[in-house]
């Protein structure tokens, strides 16, 4: 069983000469669909350059994907560095040869479009969900050739300063014990060591590390920042967050009903929830480093889970739910498709990477045989199988906004914990099972919803002018402070932690999306109960339709609307049904 991924599906190498031919042409195709379309788009002409678009698109996704995931596991070699570079620059190139089409595609007459695609015969119906997104960015759109610029401006604007921020978090390296540690490691000892004197340690030593390097963190936020302000600016984007609610097909008001349900729940879920640990752990407080250590008096949560015996595991939850999605993980672990373990030079956290349609996902993980290992493997692998069963939908319409991209990946963990819950033999293993679901859950709702909204102040602030590192850490502290509750013990140690939160760099904005997706879930696993059978067939439909569908579309599947402010509330009343039933465990009470 490989444990290290094999990218020859993809290229052998970076001297491939089928990568060089793939670049050569996407270079042509480019130049040649630039000349035969670039002032002569029409609803007559527009299914023929979709076509032409689409196969620029997908080689373009192959030579990325290669480049990105090469780099993945190699972040401290320079002539990887150098190539990856290179490649992101030749694609820079050649994007911006076509990047006039979503323009003129906007620059239609919307209803005829629309009327050809309502027609089952046309061509153009395959297309239709993907032609109304381009109408959705016509007030958005600049002149051809200030996309243009924009395109290549971004390799010394944005993603330069991206690329500077994992390069130096890559290469930072952190004391501990008299070894040298890197930053998944120190992480996974300050959150899940066994020894509170080494949680606090580790935690002390990444808070020193990160102030070390305070100028530059700040610094590269800071220019990311003024980057995506001057583009709103251009763009006339309302707010800094416009432009990803406009990327993830959902509305304002809607987002606002998903953070307003969340921080008003606070009290009975995330506060609630740490005075029961506290009282569990036997503390009258928990200090931040302790929050998510396992509550652990039955003995279920000490077991290891050596990568084989996780395989075994996600493959057995799988095949209970559906055969065909048991096959598709399978595929991932026998084939050399997953990087398992953490090494030098590897990014850390875990990641399911979609490469083009016609080239199966890669997965990233850095496996430290724990059981929130084996619910990391089932997540990437939930991600996977998405992104398997869209494929067919071609490069145009196979990507899944982020309001759906999570919602496999979560599923996929509910119905481990599930197979834990169902074979658990005692009231202790239930305990530490929930408080373990609950850890997670919290992580994933009420600090991604904190970290959202840290994200929309620093955006703001941003917009009026040069800000501190101190200002930043005050924000993000006052934020923890206000979503953790008085059970946690919020250290001044941990203000600079949001340099680390690689989310904030790399995706503005997308922090809700795990909100929004574990909400969706708890509403799905609802329906499940009620659907039976049928609810698999619907399930996966609505995975294999990638980007076609809306959120609620696909919800209305399920008999869900979740653009009523009822369905968040439910959602969020379901976590605190998880704290109240813990409690009930527990048979014990706590109040805020």
């Amino acid at each position: 069983m490989r444990t290290t991924w094999c990218l020859e599906d993809i290229y052998r190498s970076p001297d491939d000469h089928r990568l060089t031919i793939d670049l050569d042409t996407a270079e042509s195709v480019a130049e040649k669909f630039r000349d035969s379309y670039r002032w002569c788009v029409s609803t007559d002409n527009l299914h023929d350059a979709i076509l032409a678009y689409e196969k620029v698109i997908g080689l373009i996704a192959r030579l990325e994907s290669y480049a990105f995931l090469y780099l993945q596991t190699n972040l401290n070699d320079d002539a990887v560095l150098s190539f990856y570079r290179r490649i992101v620059e030749d694609v820079a190139r050649i994007e911006s040869q076509i990047v006039f089409f979503r323009v003129a595609i906007s620059r239609l007459d919307e209803a005829t479009v629309k009327n050809k695609c309502s027609d089952d015969s046309s061509p153009l119906k395959k297309y239709e969900s993907w032609l109304l997104d381009c109408f959705k960015y016509k007030d958005h759109m600049l002149h051809d050739e200030t996309e243009e610029a924009l395109v290549q401006k971004q390799l010394t604007s944005n993603d330069s300063w991206v690329r500077l921020y994992d390069e130096l978090l890559a290469r930072l390296e952190f004391s501990c014990d008299g070894e040298t540690k890197r930053l998944p490691e120190i992480l996974e000892i300050a959150n899940h060591s066994a020894s509170p004197e080494a949680r606090e340690k580790a935690s002390r030593t990444i808070s020193a590390k990160l102030d070390e390097n305070a100028f530059y963190i700040n610094h590269i936020y800071g220019s990311i920042l003024l980057d995506r302000a001057t583009e709103d600016r251009l763009r006339k984007y309302d707010k800094p967050e416009s432009f990803r609610h406009l990327g993830n097909n959902i509305e304002q008001n809607v987002v606002d009903f998903l953070t307003d349900s969340v921080v008003e729940e606070y009290k009975n879920t995330s506060h609630k929830y740490y005075g029961l640990k506290a009282r569990l752990l036997k503390k009258a407080k928990l200090e931040y480093w302790d929050r998510n250590v396992q509550v652990n008096h039955s003995g279920l949560l000490e077991r290891k889970f050596e990568y084989r015996d996780a395989v075994k595991i996600v493959l057995e939850t799988f095949g209970s739910f559906s055969a065909t999605f048991e096959e598709i993980a399978g595929n991932f672990i026998e084939k050399g498709w997953i990087d398992v373990y953490p090494r030098a030079g590897k990014t850390s956290g875990a990641f399911s990477h979609g490469c083009s349609p016609d080239v199966h996902p890669y997965i990233l993980l850095n496996h430290f045989d724990g059981l929130r290992d084996v619910f990391t493997m089932i997540h990437e692998l939930g991600h996977g199988i998405h992104q398997t069963l869209s494929s067919s939908n071609g490069p145009l319409l196979a990507m899944t906004p982020v309001t759906l991209s999570e919602v496999a990946s979560l599923f996929a963990e509910n119905l481990l914990y599930e197979k834990f819950l169902e074979s658990s033999s005692n009231d202790l293993e239930k305990i530490d099972l929930l408080c373990f679901r609950l850890d997670n859950t919290i992580n994933s709702v009420i600090r991604q919803i904190a970290f959202f909204k840290f994200e929309r102040m620093a955006h703001e602030a941003r917009r009026n002018g040069e800000f501190s590192t101190q200002l930043l850490s005050k924000i993000f502290i006052d934020l923890q402070r206000e979503c953790l509750g008085t059970y946690v013990n919020i250290d001044d140690c941990i203000s600079c932690y949001w340099g680390y939160i690689s989310h904030f760099f790399h995706a503005p904005f997308y922090v809700y999306a795990y909100a929004f997706g574990e909400i969706f879930v708890n509403a799905l696993f609802n329906s499940r109960r009620v659907l039976g059978e049928q609810f698999i067939e619907k399930y996966t439909r609505m995975l294999s339709r990638g980007g076609i569908d809306s959120y609620d579309v696909a919800a209305s599947e399920f008999g869900l609307n979740p653009l009523r402010i009822e369905f968040w509330r439910d959602g969020v009343q379901s976590i605190a049904d998880q704290v109240q039933y813990l409690e009930a465990l527990c048979g014990r009470s706590v109040s805020d």
